[in-house]
């Protein structure tokens, strides 16, 4: 805006951008829409977008207030600056004074920064502004490096603990980072102790690069007694939850949604790992069930289940009855070997053995016939924790790569791990009371193996040893496959629901971006439709048949509830068999237990025993594995 802007306009924007400031502060940036800024400010999107841009504008515009702190204390002349000194402490203070009314919005910064490029270049023009404008009075370029340095460490370290005193903060790092500066000593080499020969780390070999593997390496890395390598053969780390960008839009192998956050393992993880990220909850009302060309309310809580047309009055007593008695944990489900068990057994209507059905259907991403085969006891346990859950599902605001990009920050910061990408173990054996493992780079010995990677793939690796008849149990397990089609669009072409899931052909779609708005470009829309897939055919031809049909049916789909959207797709990819799970959670399949008896490793994975479902299940069992790692080398300390 022009310095010369009316002062009736130029409050009017303060205003604005006050509120605006304080929703941030109150929700956090990424749970407020610009509707939401112009809805609090009684505005029109006129005179939103007549003040600001975007959303991201108001942040530059924040930026810039202490850009122009900066500039202002720059052209201080010299005459009334009594010690460069305590002129330079002045700066620091008062642009601390300035963000730490506002701790939420400066964390909501510094996590969004790692996901949103516009913050991220804002962030760092403030700081190259910072840097040329001390070398105005310090022009001593390694010093001033340091001092921004301290600066940015500081609100880093302060957005990390609560209730702590940013200006106290930085005025005692200042005194530390000047006691150094004023040194005239010479520089010397960097004495560094050497490790005492006594000391022995364990050194560990994690075989496997996605979600499971990050994580157990992530809590390993936190071990000063604990070293290894994290093996991953692809060019990339995350393994099925790989994110990348394309024409501005950001997409994932997966979805990157939660179930039950508030119950979910990650919130340990973001606790005792430090991670830091934002999700947002998909609004539930916007969620909708399609079934025989009509639609209805998805029957998540008690709103809509009075809502739902899938059943009737009396079965929604009774399906309320029976997710009571889910929530007390003495449903009878829990004792059934399946849920087509309990069904038989159950004396419930045909509508409400297909919704719950079509419940397991869509959290255990498998179909109708293989939801019939989940085991009672996992689905009372699964819905159990999700009934108790206050936000059924959310969505981790940037992808997963917000998760998987600190997991990896964690391992590169420790200095005790290194990460070996594209290079795949191909090997295995045991001598001189290690664990020798050879890759096409290099054979290496080690204490301890975890393995990280579908069941199928530790079955072939172990081929051969004496291990391969402890895991034959476990080798013809069947994987969770889905089909995935994603289509990014120009422009929003329809926003009827968050997620329409059509119950007669089993699949669904989701509008992404409704929930998430930091995976596409400004104005623009992402799709993700997926569908539960079955692998019983009798020949090849029976099931590039059956998934052709589900590819007709999947845009149909999208042709009924977002017409036109053929016409401005910018990104469409296609995944006929993706996989959502390596083994799929059913009473024929037998999940890979963390230890297998008489097997010297760990296993870990969306395959392996552990709470949750999917990702969740990958999270836990590799914090429980790296756990018991680190126990192992507690004993060894204490010398048990």
């Amino acid at each position: 805006m022009s310095q010369f802007m009316r002062a009736t306009t130029r409050k009017k924007r303060d205003v604005m951008m006050d509120v605006a400031l304080s929703m941030f502060m109150e929700k956090g940036y990424e749970n407020v829409s610009v509707d939401d800024i112009i809805t609090a400010t009684r505005a029109s999107k006129g005179t939103f977008y007549h003040y600001f841009k975007s959303k991201d504008a108001i942040i530059a515009d924040l930026y810039s207030k202490q850009i122009q702190l900066i500039q202002e204390w720059v052209k201080q002349p010299p005459s009334k600056v009594q010690s460069l000194e305590g002129h330079i402490n002045r700066l620091f203070l008062d642009l601390a004074s300035n963000i730490r009314v506002s701790p939420r919005l400066i964390r909501s910064l510094q996590a969004l920064s790692l996901q949103n490029e516009t913050v991220k270049t804002e962030e760092q023009h403030q700081l190259n502004v910072l840097s040329e404008s001390l070398l105005h009075w310090l022009p001593e370029p390694r010093k001033v490096e340091l001092l921004v340095c301290m600066y940015a460490g500081t609100i880093r370290t302060w957005c990390n603990q609560e209730h702590a005193d940013l200006l106290s903060m930085m005025k005692n790092n200042l005194a530390w980072m000047w006691a150094g500066i004023r040194s005239n000593e010479p520089y010397t080499p960097l004495q560094v102790e050497p490790v005492p020969k006594e000391e022995n780390k364990m050194k560990v070999a994690i075989i496997g690069g996605g979600l499971a593997g990050l994580t157990a390496a992530a809590y390993l890395s936190e071990n000063p007694h604990i070293e290894g390598v994290l093996f991953e053969r692809s060019p990339q780390l995350g393994g099925r939850a790989f994110t990348y960008e394309k024409a501005g839009f950001t997409l994932n192998y997966g979805a990157h949604a939660i179930y039950g956050i508030d119950r979910h393992t990650i919130t340990n993880m973001e606790r005792e790992l430090g991670l830091s990220f934002s999700s947002k909850q998909v609004d539930k009302r916007k969620v909708v069930y399609a079934k025989h060309n009509q639609l209805t309310t998805a029957p998540l809580d008690a709103i809509n289940l009075l809502k739902t047309d899938l059943l009737s009055t009396a079965q929604k007593v009774r399906f309320v009855g029976e997710i009571a008695a889910i929530i007390a944990n003495i449903h009878n489900l829990k004792n059934y070997a399946t849920l087509a068990d309990y069904l038989a057994e159950s004396n419930a209507d045909e509508d409400v053995k297909e919704l719950w059905e079509h419940l397991v259907c869509s959290n255990f991403f498998i179909t109708p016939e293989d939801a019939r085969n989940v085991s009672g006891a996992v689905i009372s346990e699964y819905y159990h924790n999700l009934f108790l859950s206050s936000k059924p599902v959310n969505y981790i605001l940037g992808s997963w790569a917000v998760i998987t990009n600190q997991l990896k920050q964690k391992l590169t910061t420790s200095g005790r791990w290194e990460i070996a990408i594209q290079e795949g173990v191909e090997s295995l054996r045991y001598a001189d009371r290690k664990f020798v493992l050879q890759t096409k780079n290099r054979e290496a010995s080690f204490d301890k193996v975890i393995f990280a990677m579908p069941v199928q793939q530790v079955v072939k690796l172990l081929k051969g040893t004496a291990w391969e008849p402890f895991l034959a149990p476990y080798e013809s397990n069947t994987a969770t496959e889905v089909m995935v089609y994603d289509v990014g669009l120009s422009k929003v072409v329809a926003r009827p629901f968050s997620y329409i899931s059509d119950m007669d052909n089993k699949l669904f779609i989701s509008d992404v971006s409704a929930t998430d708005h930091t995976l596409v470009p400004e104005g623009g829309q992402l799709l993700q439709g997926i569908a539960y897939l079955s692998d019983r055919f009798e020949s090849d031809e029976q099931r590039k048949s059956y998934l052709e049909d589900k590819n007709t049916q999947m845009e149909a789909l999208f042709d009924k509830h977002y017409p036109g959207w053929r016409d401005v797709t910018a990104v469409k990819r296609v995944s006929k068999k993706a996989m959502v799970s390596s083994v799929k959670n059913i009473a024929t399949n037998h999940l890979l237990p963390i230890r297998v008896e008489n097997v010297p490793f760990y296993f870990c994975g969306d395959g392996c025993t552990g709470k949750g479902e999917l990702a969740e299940r990958a999270f836990s069992s590799a914090r429980t594995a790296a756990l018991a790692v680190v126990q192992e080398v507690q004993q060894a300390l204490q010398g048990v």
